[in-house]
């Protein structure tokens, strides 16, 4: 097979989860204390599409000067995250991933949130290739509004061959091929379609590297979204892929202890003769990883670095308003200039343009209109612990039932899942752009469905018990419920299946005990009706979940719209005794 292939050279640029941070982020420098001859932390302008953009640019003539062929990646999830994924969904994505120059992205979970057709929509206005490998689409219904399996940017799994499709880039004669490779358990943490599933990820990159090779091709890169430690065991498992690129587990890989954060590997780590990288989330670093390969496609050196793309100023707040002195100012920047993982760029005028005239507007408006006052600090927990459970995750799940009810549906009560609050506030006033932005950034639906009494004790019970891994083998404590008009009591240490103690329902201002035959409709989010995460008894409906076309964000602040104002909560419907004693903590 070698016969005929040559050598071959190229840098790749890659970004990964980026979740619509278009502007820049605040970030805290820690420097060493030589620096300044003092333990010093500065803040700077850090990332955003219009620097990605520059130093995308850069980059690829850096390459080029090189002698060496470029190519730019996104390793999926550029949805959710932020306001302007809340106001504008996919389009702003698409328009400005197209503009950065992407030239292939794989499939994220969040891209399924809102079901296949947001990737449909999504797709239809991008101009490069959605990787998708494991996505089985050959049982898709086609009378679907907008179906993704004969679009000509979609490289999903190709039933016939049960290999990935690929695409392939040029380096002076030599091919390189790439495919993408999605989470396995998609339907677990996401909304995908019920007629479309995902594919067992070794099993196809395995079919799919034999198939290559029987092409003539042996130089091979997978642009994965699996997480970290999953592409670290699939370049253990399967021979001949020269790199992996991946994203998911939000990794910034590399030594930046430099500016007071961790270490995690070395940049472009070499597992079983595969470079495996990936370049942090929210749009603050580009890695870039070169890789050298041999004619027997085996990769003879791998070198690169993650870099947090940098303004230019230096202050000593977060709200970058206090500028440093100027002599130390220069040897801030003295010092940072030096350091590998950093590069200064200037944002890109192109991207800006595009945000100035399209987007920042509708955005800025968000972000100053006063709609509610926050008396108190209101904590977000995801479990109870001993100052007790979330201050504002039951306000959010009143606002689901809130606004379900004034839409006319009789709903009993509902339920969230406390992974989908992700913040507490300080008091204050808050804005559209505090809910939508930063409260409830995932663009999701709230739907209604009926069930009977059991199957709410037994998803309260499974949601708990997947949050802190009692006897079950847990996804993480976002599944942990939080409740309105409804009350239990679970006790870690009990019988499996007898865990909730006490379940009632609020009805006509009195609590009364939920019956296990009796049916009720219930209110939740997309997410958590679809049975994700330990809710899967709520699939054994009565009525099946039905999507009201409201998002979570929605319904909160047309609720805080009229509340105005808001304390802690008066009562703890969510009693939780953890197993580590009899101390009822709540």
């Amino acid at each position: 097979m070698t016969k005929n292939n040559k050598k071959a050279k190229i840098t790749f640029a890659h970004i990964n989860d980026t979740h619509s941070n278009f502007e820049p982020s605040s970030i805290s420098l820690n420097l060493p204390q030589h620096v300044l001859n003092t333990e010093t932390s500065v803040y700077a302008s850090c990332g955003g599409f219009s620097r990605i953009s520059s130093a995308v640019n850069e980059l690829k003539s850096e390459a080029f000067l090189n002698q060496r062929e470029f190519m730019f990646l996104h390793a999926g999830d550029c949805f959710q995250g932020t306001l302007y994924f809340s106001l504008y969904k996919g389009v702003a994505n698409a328009v400005l991933l197209n503009a950065i120059g992407v030239e292939a992205m794989a499939l994220g979970n969040h891209e399924l949130d809102m079901g296949n057709n947001s990737v449909a929509d999504f797709l239809d206005q991008t101009h490069f290739p959605l990787l998708s490998g494991n996505w089985d689409l050959s049982q898709e219904d086609q009378t679907k509004p907008n179906p993704l399996r004969d679009k000509a940017n979609v490289f999903a799994y190709d039933n016939q061959t049960q290999t990935a499709k690929y695409i392939t880039k040029d380096v002076h004669g030599e091919p390189i091929a790439i495919f993408g490779l999605a989470i396995e358990n998609m339907a677990g943490i996401a909304n995908p379609d019920p007629d479309t599933h995902f594919m067992n990820v070794t099993t196809v990159a395995r079919n799919t590297v034999q198939h290559l090779n029987q092409q003539g091709i042996n130089k091979i890169v997978v642009l994965s979204h699996l997480g970290y430690e999953h592409d670290i065991e699939l370049a253990q498992e399967v021979d001949g892929i020269g790199a992996i690129i991946g994203g998911h587990t939000h990794t910034m890989q590399g030594d930046f202890t430099n500016i007071g954060y961790g270490k995690t590997d070395q940049y472009a780590h070499m597992v079983n003769n595969t470079c495996v990288v990936q370049a942090g989330c929210n749009a603050l670093a580009v890695g870039h990883v070169t890789l050298e390969f041999a004619q027997d496609g085996k990769v003879e050196q791998a070198f690169g670095a993650n870099q947090l793309l940098l303004g230019r100023q230096f202050t000593v707040d977060a709200g970058r308003t206090e500028h440093l002195e100027n002599e130390e100012h220069d040897i801030v920047r003295d010092f940072l200039s030096k350091q590998d993982n950093i590069r200064f760029v200037v944002k890109d005028p192109i991207i800006e343009n595009i945000l100035n005239e399209h987007y920042r507007p509708a955005v800025r408006a968000l972000q100053t209109e006063e709609i509610a006052v926050i008396n108190e600090p209101l904590r977000h927990i995801r479990i109870p612990d001993s100052r007790g459970p979330s201050q504002i995750a039951p306000w959010v799940v009143e606002s689901f039932v809130w606004k379900a009810r004034k839409l006319g549906y009789d709903v009993d009560f509902g339920i969230h899942n406390a992974g989908g609050v992700r913040c507490s506030f300080n008091p204050g006033v808050i804005t559209p752009a505090d809910i939508a932005g930063k409260l409830l950034p995932f663009a999701i639906g709230i739907m209604i469905y009926s069930v009977k009494g059991k199957r709410i004790r037994q998803a309260l019970e499974g949601a708990i018990d997947n949050a802190i891994s009692n006897g079950v083998d847990g996804t993480g404590d976002g599944s942990f419920p939080y409740v309105a008009d409804l009350r239990f009591t679970y006790r870690c240490c009990s019988v499996k299946g007898t865990r909730i103690e006490t379940l009632e329902h609020l009805k006509d201002g009195e609590w009364i005990p939920v019956e296990d035959e009796k049916v009720y409709t219930s209110v939740s989010s997309g997410y958590t009706a679809t049975g994700k995460e330990g809710y899967a008894p709520l699939l054994d409906y009565a009525k099946e979940p039905k999507p009201i076309n409201v998002t979570m964000a929605d319904a909160f602040e047309d609720f805080a719209k009229q509340k105005k104002s808001f304390d802690a909560p008066v009562n703890n419907n969510t009693i939780y005794f953890p197993c580590t004693g009899n101390e009822d903590v709540a």
